[in-house]
């Protein structure tokens, strides 16, 4: 189970820290595979300010070690309930016959920080009310987590 947590805490995996805006609108995208999950995360940027991150896991039922599309429902829905209802975040979870695709997008934007602080997998390292989300501190993080990015 806590391999389970930890993939929906990937799929929020954020670092806030000090960001700085006015550029034109970019995206990055960044990729990692473990335990049978693997998760595809794209940012969408001004200059250092994440202004959108979405995310998308693959959760392959035999290679994570999950006997059953019912069993994959039984240990996702009662984390995927946290983060429904939030203004600025939309997350899904469809469970096939042999794996479950979960997706997520976060609007940085819109999204109350305080609301959110305490989901899991966001990690606050600064407060993203007055800074922002750094994408250089960001890439940081994922990289350390084993994430690389792609073209």
């Amino acid at each position: 189970m806590k391999k389970f947590k930890g993939a929906i805490g990937l799929l929020a995996l954020t670092l806030f820290l000090a960001a700085c805006g006015g550029e034109e609108a970019s995206t990055r995208t960044f990729e990692m595979e473990n335990n049978g999950i693997v998760t595809t995360m794209v940012y969408t940027t001004e200059g250092d300010k994440v202004t959108k991150q979405s995310t998308e896991n693959l959760i392959q039922y035999d290679l994570a070690g999950i006997e059953s599309k019912d069993q994959a429902r039984e240990l996702f829905d009662p984390l995927i309930g946290e983060f429904q209802g939030i203004e600025g975040i939309t997350h899904q979870m469809e469970y096939e016959e042999d794996q479950a695709v979960e997706t997520m997008e976060i609007d940085y934007e819109t999204v109350d920080f305080d609301e959110i602080e305490n989901l899991p997998g966001m990690s606050f390292s600064d407060d993203p009310k007055d800074n922002g989300v750094s994408m250089e501190k960001s890439l940081e993080i994922l990289e350390s987590q084993g994430f690389k990015e792609v073209e």
